[in-house]
């Protein structure tokens, strides 16, 4: 397995971890819900937190494909493509939901704003769980992923 596929797999783990904290977030955001407002409330916030989740993970993933990862043009494409439908999904998913579920509004949006404490929290602590034995941080040599030029991918990395 080379570097730049270790990394990508490292980058892939660290977005479904975001997004396991996410969500042990919006489960708490719920239970405060729950305890203030009832069940109504607490599926609100779980449908907001939802949302943001979806699209977040959505978009990570996008971005740390395999071969969006190849070249630097790829990457950047995936970034701004992903960031587009990630909101494009955003709508989507409010809109629905909204029409549909009809939710509580205000456990809804807490509960989806309270998700983006978790980037915050990772940006600002340097993202620990993506860190090595020695304390150092994992991540790729270069914007595409890669250690070297060198490095690429194996048939069925991405």
């Amino acid at each position: 397995m080379t570097g730049a596929t270790q990394n990508l797999k490292a980058l892939r783990r660290a977005a479904y971890r975001l997004a396991a904290w996410q969500a042990a977030l919006t489960f708490g955001v719920a239970a405060v819900a729950a305890a203030i407002g009832g069940g109504a409330a607490a599926q609100s916030a779980l449908m907001g937190g939802g949302i943001s989740i979806v699209a977040g993970l959505y978009q990570a993933l996008r971005m740390f494909s395999g071969q969006a990862a190849l070249q630097p043009e790829r990457f950047m494409r995936a970034v701004y493509t992903g960031e587009a439908i990630k909101i494009a999904l955003t709508v989507a998913l409010f809109i629905v939901v909204i029409r549909v579920m009809r939710p509580q509004f205000a456990p809804m949006i807490v509960a989806y704003a309270a998700t983006f404490v978790v980037y915050r929290a990772a940006l600002g602590t340097g993202y620990p769980w993506m860190q090595n034995e020695f304390g150092a941080a994992k991540l790729p040599g270069s914007v595409t992923g890669r250690d070297s030029p060198d490095d690429k991918l194996e048939p069925g990395d991405d």
